[in-house]
């Protein structure tokens, strides 16, 4: 049987040749490093919005998508989007060292953040993932190539980002730095009503009990610079929304064979529902953390050393900074200490 390289999801926004040379000729202008003083980024990046750089029709786009319903479209998809010209190769034994060391534009950054803005969201960083680095990279590192995170080097289950973490984002933001033309790997989500509405009424009775557990994330886990104890039992049903569904696939397990059972169907349905989007570079993918859940999946590449270098690179925003105050580290607003 042949593989199935097809994807499934349409592009909602596409930036024109034109105003794409606008957007990376205006944003390369932005010299604030956002991995020392991000601060003095956002600063920067709100003059790039006070000054008309970005297209008054994705300004209106955003508008528009700000007031779909999030559990019926929960993702959105943009192609054309600025990057950087030039981007370094990372090292695959330390990228994350590597990338602040050797990149000196910022454009991928300044562009997931005038998002975040048109789109009424707050990106966040945890001192337990790059220290605290807002941006982060879905880039693979030797150390953790074996893992389920973002520094993984082949498939990763379907999750909701961070789980059992008790600082949750509302929405994860996408954008392709670097992918092989001949490498296949796809960015898979599927709605949260899809499985909702396949469940029996049964299976929902039992996911929504506090009868499962999940391990706090690899990434979040192999960071030291908080200790994060044990998480906590949960439902997999219900917390953020009504619609919420709360599991990381080969990680989340169910404390009673039925709650067990229940969960086995989540997954089956999670596999049955879902749209495939390849995050070539320039293109986006932003995904309402609570309405749906995504996976990677590795499905076709001619050589091993573009799995190595393929580069993503992310943020996870929340609706109001406030609401997580207390978990912040002290005088860095939006860094969560875990």
């Amino acid at each position: 049987m042949p593989v199935e390289l097809r994807e499934h999801t349409d592009i909602d926004f596409s930036f024109t040749p034109t105003e794409n040379d606008h957007l990376v000729s205006r944003l390369r202008e932005i010299t604030a490093n956002p991995y020392v003083d991000y601060p003095a980024f956002d600063r920067d990046v709100g003059r790039a919005l006070d000054d008309g750089t970005v297209p008054a029709r994705f300004a209106d786009f955003c508008a528009e998508a700000r007031a779909w319903p999030r559990h019926e479209r929960p993702v959105i998809t943009l192609a054309g989007c600025p990057i950087d010209p030039h981007l370094p190769l990372l090292d695959y034994s330390d990228p994350v060292a590597d990338k602040r060391a050797r990149k000196h534009t910022y454009v991928s950054e300044a562009f997931l953040l005038v998002y975040a803005r048109l789109m009424g969201q707050e990106p966040i960083g945890y001192i337990n993932v790059n220290d605290g680095d807002v941006f982060q990279d879905i880039h693979p590192w030797d150390r953790m190539a074996d893992t389920q995170s973002q520094k993984a080097l082949q498939d990763i289950g379907f999750h909701k980002d961070l789980a059992n973490h008790f600082v949750r984002p509302d929405w994860v933001n996408i954008i392709g730095l670097r992918q092989a033309a001949t490498s296949y790997v796809f960015t898979s989500f599927t709605r949260n009503i899809d499985v909702l509405d396949a469940l029996t009424p049964a299976q929902r009775e039992i996911l929504s009990r506090p009868a499962f557990h999940t391990p706090f994330d690899d990434l979040s886990v192999a960071g030291a610079n908080a200790e994060l104890g044990t998480a906590d039992v949960h439902p997999v049903i219900g917390g953020a929304s009504e619609y919420d569904i709360r599991v990381f696939e080969n990680r989340t397990i169910g404390l009673t064979p039925e709650a067990q059972q229940a969960l086995y169907a989540v997954v089956r349905l999670l596999h049955r529902n879902k749209r495939r989007f390849r995050i070539l570079p320039g293109r986006f993918l932003g995904e309402a953390n609570n309405e749906s859940i995504h996976c990677k999946e590795v499905v076709h590449y001619d050589d091993p050393a573009d799995l190595r270098t393929r580069w993503l690179q992310k943020t996870v925003n929340v609706a109001d900074l406030s609401q997580h105050a207390r978990h912040f580290v002290p005088d860095r607003e939006r860094t969560v200490n875990g």
